[in-house]
């Protein structure tokens, strides 16, 4: 049994049709003690329409009114996950400070404005190439921006573009990923373990094992787990292997958020 799963999605994401209230109720009958509902929020990306900016006032409704609805059965995290981007790191902080968030994820799906997913940055480039603007990309940010709690599937950038850009670079990338790393742990922030690899074939989560290894050597403490689940039947899919490698490598606790402040439950 698992205490939480801090990354899920409903149907305030424009790409899940998932009821919020069942999506609720799945993680009461899995057993879970809390979950964080993180629905996207982009801005500013090229081909996205307006549904993909969070409706804030009656996401922010909705959610405070699960946590009060289901109080005596689970404990609800008013999350979000934004979508990062070097030249909105103003932007976001000016939104979220007006909402009483627990738990933000801050994630980069984009490179030059344009989501990975579309699968255009790609063309006419390396996987070396995507990788060096996207760690780079992710730099600018986490040097600039402090509105987040952890990051999340921080090597997401493999999971599109097809066989050639699967595989994640990481002797190349080790040294711009050391001061990605060094800065969150400087600025007292995480990273998540995002099991969804898995249900994208790609037979891992996310980041990659040595990444979340480095960044315990380097003095990191905030980790969560979340499935990153669109639908009800993904809720905590795969964390098995999730912690079973968390115990591997010694770690006992995880995070847990409230009020945008980090605490440690023992796994």
């Amino acid at each position: 049994m698992y205490y939480s799963d801090y990354h899920l999605h409903s149907n305030f994401s424009p790409d899940s049709k998932q009821d919020i209230d069942e999506l609720v109720k799945k993680a009461i009958s899995v057993g879970l003690k809390e979950i964080a509902i993180t629905d996207h929020f982009e801005y500013d990306v090229v081909g996205f329409e307006e549904d993909f900016c969070l409706d804030l006032p009656r996401y922010s409704e909705k959610v405070l009114q699960l946590k009060s609805k289901y109080k005596s059965q689970i404990i609800i995290r008013m999350g979000v996950e934004i979508g990062a981007q070097p030249q909105l790191t103003e932007y976001f902080a000016a939104q979220l400070k007006e909402y009483p968030f627990d738990f933000v994820i801050a994630s980069c799906h984009t490179i030059d404005k344009v989501d990975l997913y579309f699968c255009k940055v790609q063309e006419g480039r390396t996987l070396d190439e995507v990788q060096d603007i996207y760690f780079n990309n992710i730099l600018k940010v986490v040097s600039s921006y402090d509105c987040f709690s952890v990051f999340g599937h921080l090597d997401y950038v493999t999971r599109y573009g097809g066989e050639k850009f699967r595989q994640l670079n990481y002797e190349r990338q080790k040294k711009t990923i050391d001061k990605i790393l060094t800065i969150l742990i400087e600025k007292g922030k995480g990273i998540e373990i995002n099991t969804s690899g898995f249900r994208y074939n790609e037979g891992r989560f996310y980041p990659h094992k040595d990444i979340i290894k480095r960044y315990f050597e380097l003095g990191g403490e905030i980790i969560t787990v979340g499935s990153d689940a669109h639908k009800a039947s993904d809720i905590v899919k795969d964390f098995d292997k999730a912690y079973a490698f968390l115990s591997e490598i010694g770690i006992k606790y995880i995070s847990i958020f409230e009020n945008m402040k980090a605490s440690f439950l023992k796994i």
